[in-house]
């Protein structure tokens, strides 16, 4: 969970910049699937198949307690640990943050990243809390803020949001591609892709990356939000 990040829990553009500013911290160990057991989440269940990611892509799963503690740590940020500029970004965090709510109040959340090569996709499904209020929170955000640059004693990083389109999924969906210019760091940035989707209580949120100049298949990546959603919706109704 911790080499994803917040593109993994990225339900909001504050999550989205937070993952972003992560970008450049060391590799940590990929978190072990959980065991499949009769207990397992229900949830768990509307995850992708394993053979719909890029072929060669390691899978490991994510708990809902991992996915619980990266929400609580991305909501309990000491803000003064990064400067953000200009301020109608500060604004737009702000604001995210305030219409997010509560990461306690997400009911139930189950995920998986599949990792090739220095890039990978991320996979959320969560009930509860934002499932209603995600998308157009992430769409906001990004209108007000659509470049951003986060300073830390780490180094700085301009973010960027591009184009957001709206696939006609679930009840709601936005998709928005990213990039991202580092410096001070071991890598110079990245480019990734950014899906939300709400149907009823639910909330699918899919990431999709990649470090340096490799920027991501917008049409593949929304044909793999589709099948998502369409799996989601198929197994958990």
């Amino acid at each position: 969970m911790r080499r994803t990040p917040l593109l993994l829990a990225a339900a909001s553009a504050s999550l989205l910049l937070a993952g972003c500013g992560a970008a450049t911290s060391d590799a940590a160990p990929p978190v072990a699937p959980a065991a499949a057991t009769q207990d397992a989440p229900a949830l768990a269940d509307g995850l992708l198949p394993a053979e719909q990611f890029a072929p060669g892509s390691t899978v490991t799963g994510v708990t809902a307690d991992d996915l619980a503690g990266a929400l609580g740590a991305a909501a309990g940020h000491d803000p003064g640990q990064v400067t953000i500029t200009p301020s109608t970004c500060t604004d737009a965090l702000d604001a995210a943050r305030a219409a997010l709510g509560d990461p306690a109040d997400v009911d139930d959340a189950a995920g998986q990243y599949a990792q090739v090569g220095f890039g990978g996709t991320a996979e959320l499904l969560s009930t509860g809390g934002p499932a209603q209020t995600a998308v157009g929170t992430l769409a906001d955000a990004v209108a007000a803020c659509p470049t951003a640059t986060l300073a830390t004693d780490r180094g700085q990083a301009v973010v960027t949001f591009g184009a957001v389109t709206r696939p006609d999924l679930g009840d709601d969906a936005v998709v928005v591609p990213v990039s991202v210019t580092l410096s001070g760091g071991p890598v110079s940035g990245g480019s990734a892709l950014l899906g939300l989707v709400s149907d009823g209580d639910r909330l699918l949120a899919l990431a999709t990356g990649a470090v340096g100049t490799t920027v991501p298949d917008q049409a593949a990546f929304e044909a793999l939000l589709a099948g998502a959603q369409q799996h989601a919706a198929d197994t958990l109704g």
